[in-house]
């Protein structure tokens, strides 16, 4: 299991960017993760509990694209790198 925690501006910045980019597909693995007792829309931090099989797929979705997450500020793309990254 893969931990993964985002502000609700770094679910916002999901939210703009939607489907243009993998993104959007890594948004609805994650929202597949979201605790019972928290939304999406939630101002409050969220932790996503990520099983190993989802985090292959929010991996293999971000090398599609290079890592690059396009259209994301430069400290939400090290927290989704560092997850791909991380998986063993």
């Amino acid at each position: 299991m893969y931990s993964l925690t985002l502000t609700a501006d770094e679910r916002r910045a999901f939210d703009w960017v939607g489907s243009r980019y993998n993104s959007g597909k890594v948004a609805d693995l994650l929202l597949d993760c979201i605790p019972e007792d928290q939304e999406w829309g939630d101002d409050a931090d969220i932790t996503f509990h990520i099983p190993e099989h989802v985090a292959w797929k929010i991996n293999e979705l971000a090398e599609d694209e290079d890592y690059s997450w396009a259209c994301f500020a430069p400290a939400l793309v090290a927290k989704l790198n560092d997850l791909c990254w991380g998986i063993v």
